[in-house]
């Protein structure tokens, strides 16, 4: 193998060693998200067996029918019935073995039956723990001191009830489910009444998250944690599917522009209820809102926000991004828009949150990012013309069908999972900013070497640098990977190694020594490139391909810094993207050796 003798005199293995060289200096003003491949949240959980299957559970004094109209259309509610000749409520149970001081919530989805109109919920250690839900009016009725309780509408007379409790000790807890006939007590008369029971959950944790449903297993789902590095903070990012090392993350400044990134409620809705907080978050919060579409009319389902751009340059292009995950709906409907003129809508996209594709209609381009755990993360980009002015956004559910639907009629339960809209200037979407009232900028992450740092490892006539890189975002034509600049960043005096307009790398020596460029669409996954140069030689080898030269030219030899992922000249040109590795050779690598290292 023909690969250098001489080692890097430097070398920064960003993907491996997930570390900043002390010699880079390290400039962003503001909290950036990234992935660092190792934190993750607690999903989706629960803890009991059978969370359908009553007939698997302790029971007593009841006769069960299966096969009932669920939540959302199903059929897999049991109908509970009092048995003949008792006079105190049957019951359903299972036992778990709880933490000491950890506090629990039990739920069910309950629907009034015949002369039964209470359903009731127990945590048993020693003391009964009752807590009575009124299924007529929505409403808890009488509330035990140890407990926290909720009750929710889920539509055709069902609600979904919960407790919170806490046990001081390490204990086996039952928890029950008992029906009533009136508010205080679980006798009831000998009339045959009954009730209707559907998906019981039991989680580790103080509220109530979105339901998931067991068969003879337990499940607790995991998934990775978008994290914020603080201010000045550089960012190694990662996969959140893969886990995979990206590297170091480099992003121009971005401002999301919608007030309440975190808070659909604050949209504008139209024919939609929002279930705040219903579902984990990718940060880890419980700060995703269910977007349901209600019963009331066949419509539009949809929340939208209008004038978010007070005003908006012409040819300027913008990108709607949110994260979205599945729930009974799995379409979803994006679209930038002129609410001023009457014009038709600027972007349409359909996601699919089944199967991670999409449907571009109309617009610049769009993207799904698959997380985990079901989430994406979804993006729409428009052009602002005369013509069209993209200041208002709408997100749509789409029907339950497989195919998507813009009008249908809602169920009152049913729809999808939705966190973190932002909408910025730029065609494409970068890292998210968490909004709270007011919109939010995240600064330019620079990174760079200058003064001894640099010239202890730099040599002025000759050398060669080796970048490994994920795909850059183009900002404004070019996105840079790596440059050498002068003590001035004279923008005519500088090496440069950047990602073109044409998806192809390009390495530019100014003032107009040399302008090479591989040919090769580079716009997908890991890029690699190695430049060398010496006086009258200049190369540039991109994933093992033909050696691109120019034989013309001095060296520069007045470089008095290096720059990571932007412009030699100018504080633009991001890379937008994260990069796995640079090392510099203080020597002029041979053309089989630049091929030899970017196979």
């Amino acid at each position: 193998m023909n690969y250098p003798q001489i080692k890097p005199s430097l070398n920064l293995d960003f993907s491996n060693t997930k570390t900043l060289d002390p010699r880079i200096n390290f400039r962003r003003g503001t909290p950036g998200a990234y992935y660092d491949g190792k934190t993750y949240a607690k999903a989706e959980e629960n803890l009991l067996s059978y969370s359908e299957d009553f007939s698997q559970w302790g029971f007593g004094r009841i006769v069960q029918t299966p096969a009932q109209s669920a939540p959302g259309g199903s059929s897999g509610a049991y109908k509970i019935e009092q048995e003949s000749g008792q006079t105190s409520s049957g019951y359903l149970l299972q036992t778990y073995t709880t933490s000491a001081n950890k506090s629990y919530t039990f739920s069910v989805y309950a629907k009034a039956g015949t002369n039964r109109n209470y359903v009731v919920l127990r945590a048993y250690l020693s003391n009964n723990r009752f807590t009575y839900f009124d299924l007529v009016n929505g409403e808890v009725v009488n509330i035990d001191d140890r407990h926290v309780a909720t009750i929710q509408d889920a539509g055709d007379g069902w609600y979904r009830c919960s407790i919170t409790y806490t046990p001081v000790t390490s204990s086996n807890v039952q928890f029950n489910v008992y029906f009533s006939d009136n508010d205080s007590s679980i006798n009831v008369t000998d009339d045959g009444g009954f009730i209707y029971l559907w998906g019981a959950q039991l989680e580790q944790r103080d509220s109530l998250t979105a339901y998931t449903p067991t068969n003879g297993t337990p499940i607790t789902k995991y998934q990775p944690q978008l994290m914020f590095a603080s201010p000045d903070q550089p960012r190694f990012d990662h996969d959140a599917l893969t886990g995979e090392s990206k590297g170091l993350l480099i992003e121009e400044s971005r401002t999301n522009l919608i007030p309440y990134s975190e808070d659909i409620s604050h949209f504008n809705q139209q024919n939609v209820l929002i279930g705040h907080n219903a579902m984990v978050a990718p940060d880890g919060t419980m700060t995703a809102d269910k977007l349901i579409a209600n019963a009331s009319s066949v419509s539009h389902n949809r929340v939208y926000s209008n004038n978010l751009l007070s005003s908006s340059t012409d040819g300027a292009n913008y990108t709607l991004s949110f994260y979205a995950k599945k729930g009974e709906h799995h379409h979803i409907f994006a679209t930038l828009w002129d609410n001023t003129g009457g014009t038709l809508p600027d972007s349409q996209v359909w996601f699919n949150l089944l199967t991670g594709e999409f449907n571009l209609i109309k617009g610049l381009s769009a993207n799904m990012e698959e997380l985990d755990n079901g989430w994406y993360r979804c993006s729409v980009s428009s052009i602002n013309d005369s013509s069209t002015n993209a200041n208002s956004i709408r997100i749509q559910l789409g029907g339950a069908g497989e195919g998507p639907s813009s009008l249908f009629q809602g169920d009152g339960y049913s729809g999808i999972y939705i966190w973190g809209a932002q909408l910025e200037e730029g065609s494409f979407a970068t890292s998210y900013i968490k909004t709270s009232g007011a919109s939010a900028t995240r600064s330019a992450d620079n990174a760079s070497i200058t003064g001894e740092n640099f010239s202890s490892w730099y040599r002025q006539d000759e050398g060669s640098v080796y970048v490994d890189s994920a795909k850059g975002n183009l900002g404004t034509n070019f996105a840079g990977y790596v440059s050498l600049h002068t003590e001035d960043f004279s923008n005519s005096e500088y090496y440069w190694l950047l990602h073109n307009s044409s998806d192809q790398f390009q390495f530019l020596v100014a003032p107009g020594i040399a302008n090479l460029t591989d040919g090769i669409d580079v716009s997908l996954g890991s890029q690699k490139a190695c430049v060398s140069w010496v006086d009258d030689n200049f190369s540039m080898s991109v994933n093992g391909g033909e050696i691109q030269s120019d034989t013309s030219g001095p060296a520069k030899k007045n470089l008095a810094g290096l720059r990571i992922g932007f412009s030699p000249y100018s504080n633009s040109h991001y890379l937008n993207s994260a990069i796995r590795k640079i090392a510099y050779y203080p020597q002029r690598l041979t053309n089989e050796q630049l091929q030899q290292l970017t196979k």
